[in-house]
């Protein structure tokens, strides 16, 4: 039983091995029905985080499609694709190296240009997103592939929870200098009420929250818990 013990670990060593380069090239976590053998480098909690990391991408992907579709005439290349086919081409990039102008940036600081009345480009979107996008990532180690020799912290994926709920009250608050929202979300006085944008936003959130307390569960690792005024605007650190 010990030598069969031993063959398992050395497997899943090699399998890791293997796939270690792969998922340098990798932008989320892949589905398991095509994960194929590196399945078996994997524990059920491996497959729980990557469920949790592709649902938080997949959401904030679809809430680059509302933001553009929102606000339509700032898309940086409006003329040259689709909504849908721009933010396919933004989620198929890696999420830490496809934008030199914010590389050295953490997202945060990216979510911060954003939505910065001094910000000088049409498209605040892109770095809205690409900024929550760098910092989730970071909430889990900037893995795509996750096996019996990752660890991730809850206390990241709580921070960033909250770190969401920032970057919620700033994109419903933050104004230019004539009064004007900077980027248009949720319906406005004079329009019809819609809580489709707050409904995603919280969906993302319990989505981190709820693989924190997970994760923190199975580590025995408590999860300092914060009370955040988002009006000071002071992300967590990830």
């Amino acid at each position: 039983m010990n030598v069969f013990r031993f063959g398992i670990l050395l497997l899943c060593i090699s399998l890791f091995s293997c796939v270690s380069t792969h998922q340098q090239s990798k932008v989320v976590a892949s589905n398991p029905d095509n994960s194929g053998l590196s399945r078996l480098a994997k524990s059920d909690i491996d497959e729980v985080i990557e469920y949790h990391q592709r649902a938080v991408i997949r959401d904030l992907k679809k809430l680059m499609i509302k933001l553009y579709k929102r606000n339509p005439g700032g898309r940086h290349d409006k003329e040259i694709r689709s909504i849908e086919a721009s933010v396919d081409l933004v989620f198929s990039r890696a999420h830490d190296k496809a934008y030199p102008q914010w590389n050295r940036l953490i997202g945060t600081d990216i979510v911060r240009i954003a939505l910065d009345a001094s910000y000088q480009a049409n498209d605040r979107v892109l770095p809205f997103i690409v900024g929550l996008r760098k910092m989730l990532m970071a909430s889990y180690d900037n893995h795509t592939e996750f096996y019996f020799v990752t660890s991730i912290d809850q206390q990241k994926l709580y921070n960033s929870a909250r770190n969401i709920e920032i970057s919620a009250w700033m994109l419903a608050e933050r104004r230019d200098l004539d009064g004007e929202l900077l980027l248009l979300s949720d319906s406005l006085a004079e329009e019809q009420r819609n809580l489709s944008y707050q409904r995603l936003i919280g969906r993302m959130i319990a989505t981190q929250d709820n693989l924190a307390e997970i994760i923190s569960h199975k580590t025995g690792r408590l999860i300092k818990m914060v009370v955040v005024k988002v009006a000071s605007m002071m992300f967590l650190p990830i």
